[in-house]
């Protein structure tokens, strides 16, 4: 029998893997391990993670807590982050881990840049798997989406908070004039970050930005027509510019297509 094989039928079958994959992934020496953990950790928790005693649970939550600020590796912290995301869809429901979303405000007010990161980054995860209850919170996150956008250190902490808050328009109802007028308050800022982006020709970054401004075009609530005329211009000249990467100018052209769409 392979090693894959008895990982499956035998170690990945019971729900003892959920506490020995987080020891892994937070105690392992080799990154590569950690992040490996993480992901498996992650899938497998929609199965067993309510089979595990509250104690333990309990105790998870805060070795997690605690380990995803110490993290030093980027993919390693984004793997904890959507163990944190996996585990909430299951607790919050069930009236648990109440004191998740002020952990994940104080990270987003750390001056420790990657602390921010990460706390914009479970933010932006928890609206796939608990939507409702982020929606309830939407207030709160105008405020302190406002700060992370404009943030003085990190461009990706910036990009990050690009994309929570395009999952924010994703609730933004019609008939809401408040949020509406909040989030188009809010556009200049993310048209900055999109600017940043391409002057310092990071495409991975420009990317994440344009596709959540493409994905605001196809929405029903008009939450770019404020400022609309002035995306047109800026991704003609985006288009234009001979000066970019090939690949930012066709992002550009690929926003004036969607607006005509």
């Amino acid at each position: 029998m392979d090693a894959t094989k008895v990982l499956s039928e035998q170690y990945y079958a019971r729900a003892e893997c959920i506490p020995a994959l987080l020891t892994i992934s937070t105690e392992s020496q080799e990154w590569q391990v950690r992040q490996l953990a993480a992901v498996e950790l992650r899938k497998r928790i929609p199965k067993y993670w309510e089979e595990i005693d509250d104690g333990l649970q309990q105790r998870m939550r805060e070795t997690i807590l605690k380990a995803i600020v110490d993290e030093t590796n980027d993919l390693t912290r984004h793997g904890l982050a959507r163990v944190i995301s996996s585990i909430a869809r299951s607790d919050v429901p069930n009236q648990k881990w109440g004191d998740l979303i002020q952990f994940l405000y104080k990270c987003c007010q750390s001056p420790t840049a990657a602390h921010r990161e990460i706390g914009v980054y479970v933010l932006d995860s928890l609206f796939e798997s608990i939507p409702d209850m982020m929606s309830a919170h939407m207030q709160h996150l105008f405020e302190l989406f406002s700060a992370l956008v404009s943030d003085p250190e990190s461009l990706v902490v910036q990009v990050t908070t690009v994309e929570a808050l395009g999952k924010i328009a994703d609730f933004i109802e019609p008939e809401d004039r408040s949020a509406i007028s909040k989030f188009q308050g809010l556009v200049p800022a993310m048209v900055q970050v999109l600017q940043k982006c391409l002057a310092t020709n990071e495409e991975d970054l420009a990317s994440r930005c344009f596709e959540v401004f493409n994905g605001m075009l196809i929405l029903e609530t008009p939450l770019l027509n404020r400022h609309f005329g002035d995306l047109i211009e800026f991704s003609i000249n985006v288009g234009g510019n001979e000066e970019l990467d090939d690949n930012l100018r066709i992002m550009a052209l690929n926003f004036l297509v969607w607006t005509a769409t």
